[in-house]
């Protein structure tokens, strides 16, 4: 799959992200009681972003354990260190960026076993 992936450009990802919603989704962890992410993420048109995170998780007793979270910040498309990817400052002050790669069927990648699924239009004020 390495060889597949090509980093797209700077436009493609800029078309991909803006004013567009995202659902990422992973799992942490073991199978069974590992932790699964489901992270949905407006990249609005201004800017700037919303970002709303689920987390599951199953006990040894069969429980599950929730948790909810919200992150907002700014967001941007940059080349770092000859890569294209997306630039994120949250309003905390925590700064992230994400290579992204494209994959000869046309999918972004992230990183092994994430998914993203366009969800539709971002909701942004």
């Amino acid at each position: 799959m390495l060889t597949a992936q090509t980093n797209p450009s700077i436009d493609e990802l800029h078309d991909f992200f803006n004013n567009q919603q995202l659902l990422l989704t992973y799992r942490e962890g073991e199978v069974v009681y590992g932790t699964y992410y489901f992270i949905e993420i407006h990249y609005c048109a201004n800017g700037y972003y919303g970002l709303y995170g689920h987390t599951v998780k199953q006990t040894v007793l069969g429980n599950e354990q929730k948790s909810n979270w919200k992150e907002y910040g700014t967001w941007k498309i940059i080349n770092q260190g000859g890569v294209n990817g997306i630039f994120c400052q949250a309003t905390t002050g925590n700064i992230q960026f994400y290579p992204i790669y494209k994959l000869a069927n046309g999918d972004f990648f992230v990183k092994e076993g994430v998914s993203i699924v366009k969800k539709g239009l971002a909701i942004c004020q």
